[in-house]
This record gives C-alpha cells, structure tokens and sequence, in this order.
C-alpha cells in the first residue's frame, strides 16, 4: 500500500500567538544575545545596516516569548511589541532568533494532545482542533493561537 510521506527540510519549536505567525527558520537575520531588558537590547549588534526591518518576527528562545519588531531604535536596540500593540522586552541575558515574517504555511506536529486552535494558511480562518492527537496533524497553518491550544510541545514542519 503506498502512503504519502512528508519531507521536511526545516523545523522549529511553536511558540503560540494570537498575533505573530509561525516564523520559517529558513529566513533568519540575525541571532545573539540580549544584554539589558528594554525591547531587544543586544551591544554587539548593528540592526541599522538593513538586514532588521519592522515587522520581523522575534524568538526568544530561552524563555519562549514571541514578539514584532515595533521600530528599530538605535544600532543596538529594537522595541518590541506583541503583535497587538503592546511592548514587550525581552530579559537580559536571553537567546534571541530574528526571521522575516514570510508567511509560509507549515505542517504541525503535536508532543503533548490537547486542543489545538490554528489559523488555516489558505483563508486565514481560525479552526480548533478539539483534542488534537500526538502526532503530526495534515493541515497547513500560519499561526498556532495561544489562547485557546492547550496541546504543547509543539514543531513547526517546512
């Protein structure tokens, strides 16, 4: 009997948003670590030479916070907001991943079963998963939305 197989050539962990899309890390530009706790501090940064621009998706990989690039500030420092308005800052001392907001849909795939609520890649229509298996889920998404998915540990597939 055959099967469909997925081939995936990139991953990353989800972290939930109402507000920020799934990031494809195939589109990084730039990494490091933050060095104070207003917006994204980072000293050894140069965010003004292009490479950053407002509306990059940031990770911060260490605390698992998700947030936009509000504005870019100086070489050195981004404000942050979480894709609704609201300022966030990220810790000092945080790992920090900035993608380009690309849009890209991605397969999903469940550690922990729970409710799983998504935002489709092709309408843009929010559906919920109700108690989403463990396992990889055959949908297409832009967003795993964190106010209503209680399933975890979940991988982004491209």
């Amino acid at each position: 009997m055959a099967y469909q197989k997925l081939q995936v050539s990139v991953a990353l962990r989800v972290i939930p948003s109402d507000y920020i899309n799934v990031p494809n890390p195939s589109e990084v530009n730039a990494s490091g670590q933050t060095s104070s706790n207003v917006g994204l501090t980072d000293g050894t940064a140069t965010f003004t030479d292009g490479s950053i621009q407002v509306g990059n998706i940031v990770y911060d990989t260490r605390n698992s916070v998700v947030a936009k690039v509000s504005s870019i500030t100086s070489d050195t420092v981004l404000a942050l907001e979480d894709g609704n308005g609201i300022a966030v800052n990220f810790a000092a001392g945080a790992d920090y991943v900035i993608y380009k907001d690309t849009n890209k849909a991605c397969v999903l795939y469940v550690g922990v079963s729970g409710d799983l609520t998504v935002r489709m890649a092709n309408d843009g229509n929010q559906v919920t998963f109700t108690a989403a298996p463990q396992g990889y889920q055959p949908i297409q998404v832009n967003r795993v939305l964190v106010s209503s998915t209680t399933a975890t540990d979940i991988i982004a597939l491209w």
